[in-house]
C-alpha cells in the first residue's frame, strides 16, 4: 500500500473493518452475559436451537404432568378420608347391630332407639356419598370417574351423564319418544287466510271498514314498526306483520315470526316446557274473526313447548328390552336423577325414533395424565359408597335392627359393605403409591435431566464467554487506537508538498 496517495486510505478502511467485526463480536458476547443464554435467536446455532427448543416443552409438559401426579394423590387422599369416616360409622353400625341382637335387657323401644342410630348413620354415609367432593367433583356417588364418548354426533350434541349406577359399560342407543317442540301460535288454517299476502281482501279478515285497526301484542310486548306500535290496517301486509315481529328489539332471540304453509307462523327460538308464547290482537276491528286457530272472535292465543323424552338403553342392550326414560330434562335435553343428562341435536331431538349406539359409557374410570405424550395416562375406578350401592345379598340402606332376626340379617350386610369398602381404601391406596406417587418422583428425575441437557445446549458457560468478551474488548480498544494511527497517514504527503 503507498502511502503517498491520499482518496483512499485503506490502513482506515481496513481498521473500521476490524473495529466493526470486533465490536459486533463484543456485542454478542454483552447479549449472551446480560441473558443468560448461548442460543438468543436461531442464527445463533439453528441445530442447537431445535433441539433445545424440544428439550425445553418436554421439560414443560412433564412439570404440569407432575403436578397433574401431584393433583391425583390430593384427589385420593380427599376420597381416603371420607371413606375411613365411612369404615368408623359402619364398624359403629355393626356394633348396634350385635347389641341389637341379643335378647338381654332388650325390648322393643330399646331396639328402636338402636334403629333410630342406625338411620342416622345410614343418613350420615350417603351424605359423605354425595358432598365429599374435589374441584367440584363428587368422588363417592358412583360419577366420579364416569367416562363417555360421543359415537354418533348427528344423534348427541352434548354428553352428560354422570353415573352409570348398576348399569354396564358398553354402547348407548337412544330412543326418542317423545319429540321436543318450540311454542307456536298461528293464524287460523281456513278461508285462505294468507292469500294475496294481504290481512285485507277476501278471507277471515277484514279491515277495510272505517277506523278498523288492530294492535299486535306478543309475550305481552307490543310489536314495533319503525319505534311505534304496529297497526295493522287495510294498507298492511302479512309480510309487514313478519318484518315488524322480527325487528321488535324486545323479542330478538325470544321469537320468530314467519308465513309457512300459508299461515302466519309466531314461535319460541328454543324448545321446551319452559318456553311460552302468547299472540293477541286488540283494537277497533268488530269483524276480525278466526284470527288465530282457536277460532270464533277469540283475538288470544296461548302455547307451551314441548320438552324431548326418550328411553335410554345401556351397556349394549336393545331398546324396549331394559331401557330407561329420562324424562326430567328440558327442550332437547333428556336427563334422569341416576344417570344424568343427554343433550341431543335438534334433528333427533325433534324426530321420533331409534338411534342406536350412539354413545360409548365406561363406569368408574378416573384418568390422570402423567405423562408428556398423548396415552400416558394412570387410571383407577372409585366405587359408590352411597348405602343403596353398598351390600351384596341385600343393600346397605334396607337394614333394620328392630327386630332380632332383622338385626342378625344386619350383621350379615354390614360385613360386606365393610369388605366392599375396605377393598376401595385399599385399591386406591396402592394406586396412590405404587402409581402417582412414583410417577411424581419418576417424572422429577426425568424433568432434573432434560434441563440438564437442555441447559447444555442453550444457557451461557460463563467462563468461556468472559473470555471471549475479554478477547473482543480488547481487539475494540485495539482498533479504535490503529483507526486514529491510520487516519493520520494521509498527513504524511504534506512533507512532499512542503519540499
Amino acid at each position: 500500500m503507498s502511502l503517498t496517495r491520499i482518496n483512499n486510505n485503506i490502513s482506515s478502511v481496513n481498521a473500521q473493518r476490524n473495529l466493526a467485526i470486533n465490536s459486533d463480536r463484543i456485542g454478542q458476547s454483552i447479549e449472551k452475559l446480560s441473558s443468560g443464554l448461548r442460543i438468543n435467536r436461531g442464527a445463533d446455532d439453528p441445530a442447537g436451537l431445535v433441539i433445545s427448543e424440544l428439550l425445553r416443552s418436554q421439560v414443560s409438559g412433564l412439570g404440569v404432568a407432575q403436578q397433574n401426579a401431584s393433583q391425583g394423590v390430593n384427589l385420593i387422599k380427599t376420597a381416603e378420608g371420607a371413606l375411613n369416616e365411612v369404615s368408623g360409622l359402619l364398624r359403629q353400625m355393626r356394633d348396634l347391630a350385635v347389641d341389637a341382637a341379643s335378647d338381654s335387657n332388650k325390648n322393643a323401644d330399646a331396639r328402636a332407639a338402636l334403629q333410630s342410630q342406625v338411620k342416622s348413620a345410614l343418613n350420615t354415609i350417603d351424605q359423605i356419598a354425595v358432598n365429599t367432593k374435589y374441584a367440584g367433583r363428587a368422588l363417592l356417588d358412583g360419577s366420579a370417574g364416569t367416562k363417555v364418548s360421543i359415537i354418533d354426533n348427528s344423534t348427541v350434541a352434548m354428553n352428560g351423564l354422570t353415573s352409570l349406577g348398576e348399569q354396564d359399560n358398553g354402547y348407548v342407543s337412544i330412543q326418542v319418544t317423545t319429540a321436543a317442540e318450540k311454542a307456536a301460535s298461528s293464524s287460523d288454517t281456513g278461508a285462505a287466510v294468507v292469500a294475496g299476502n294481504t290481512v285485507t281482501g277476501t278471507g277471515d279478515i277484514d279491515l277495510s271498514g272505517g277506523g278498523d285497526a288492530l294492535s299486535l301484542y306478543i309475550n305481552g310486548v307490543q310489536v314495533q314498526n319503525g319505534g311505534a306500535g304496529l297497526s295493522i290496517d287495510a294498507t298492511t301486509t302479512w309480510q309487514d306483520v313478519v318484518t315488524a315481529i322480527n325487528t321488535t328489539a324486545a323479542l330478538e332471540g325470544k321469537v320468530t315470526a314467519a308465513i309457512s304453509g300459508g299461515e302466519l307462523v309466531v314461535s319460541s327460538d328454543a324448545y321446551g316446557s319452559d318456553q311460552h308464547i302468547s299472540v293477541e290482537y286488540s283494537g277497533t276491528a268488530t269483524n276480525a274473526t278466526d284470527l288465530l286457530d282457536s277460532g270464533g272472535a277469540v283475538m288470544f292465543e296461548a302455547d307451551y313447548g314441548v320438552d324431548c323424552v326418550a328411553d335410554v338403553a345401556f351397556g349394549g342392550q336393545a331398546l324396549d328390552t331394559d331401557d330407561v326414560t329420562f324424562n326430567a330434562g328440558s327442550g332437547l335435553t333428556i336427563s334422569h336423577a341416576t344417570y344424568g343428562s343427554i343433550t341431543l341435536t335438534e334433528t333427533a331431538a325433534t324426530t321420533a325414533g331409534d338411534y342406536a349406539d350412539a354413545l360409548y359409557a365406561e363406569q368408574g374410570q378416573l384418568s390422570f395424565q402423567v405423562g408428556y405424550s398423548a396415552g400416558e395416562t394412570a387410571s383407577t375406578t372409585i366405587r359408590s359408597v352411597k348405602t343403596s350401592d353398598l351390600g351384596t345379598t341385600a343393600a346397605l340402606s334396607s337394614i333394620d335392627v328392630s327386630t332380632v332376626a332383622g338385626a342378625e340379617a344386619a350383621l350379615g350386610i354390614v360385613d360386606e359393605a365393610i369388605n366392599q369398602v375396605s377393598t376401595l381404601r385399599g385399591d386406591l391406596g396402592a394406586f396412590q403409591v405404587n402409581e402417582l406417587e412414583a410417577e411424581a418422583r419418576s417424572l422429577a428425575v426425568a424433568r432434573e435431566n432434560l434441563s440438564a441437557s437442555e441447559s447444555v445446549i442453550r444457557d451461557t458457560d460463563f467462563g468461556q464467554e468472559m473470555a471471549e468478551f475479554t478477547t473482543a474488548q480488547v481487539l475494540v480498544q485495539s482498533a479504535t487506537a490503529f483507526l486514529s494511527q491510520a487516519n493520520s497517514l494521509p498527513q504524511q504527503v504534506l512533507q512532499l508538498i512542503r519540499g
